[in-house]
């Protein structure tokens, strides 16, 4: 076999399994990160995280609930996270919580409220909105009895 065959055989092995070499090094250097929203409203909120990759399912969150989810940032896909919130009284919000216009930081916590969403303390808001509701007592199941509505009309 003449060295020219030889050198022209090692390249191809080696390029074809450079592939491989990488994906394994990739995931052996993934990072795993967190998110965590907390309901800091004094309301209920249906909240739906996603990425491109991955879909978090829809989750139910009362008053000072939070939810938490893992996911690896290495991932093609998986670079930009959002979550659609949606309240009683017409309230609806779709915010970045990793990538894009949020922080690509390892763990990061986030606090919705009535009046915003704030990054990492309470205190740092970085979206403003105006979410407008009675207080959650008045529309609960438990006040529903409490009410006196007469028979409907026939």
């Amino acid at each position: 076999m003449h060295a020219t065959t030889r050198l022209v055989m090692i390249f191809a092995i080696a390029s074809a399994t450079a592939p491989i070499v990488s994906q394994i090094e990739a995931r052996r250097y993934r990072r795993q990160n967190e998110v965590t929203i907390h309901n800091y409203a004094e309301a209920n909120i249906h909240l739906r995280c996603q990425s491109i990759k991955m879909d978090q399912k829809p989750t139910f969150l009362g008053p000072m609930m939070s939810y938490s989810f893992r996911f690896h940032d290495i991932d093609r896909g998986n670079r930009h996270f959002w979550c659609d919130a949606l309240g009683l009284f017409g309230f609806f919000e779709s915010f970045d919580v990793y990538g894009r216009s949020a922080s690509s930081r390892t763990n990061q916590t986030w606090y919705l409220k009535n009046d915003g969403l704030y990054y990492n303390h309470q205190e740092n808001r970085v979206i403003e909105w105006t979410w407008v509701y009675p207080p959650l007592d008045s529309y609960a199941i438990e006040s529903m009895n409490a009410v006196d509505i007469g028979p409907l009309p026939v």
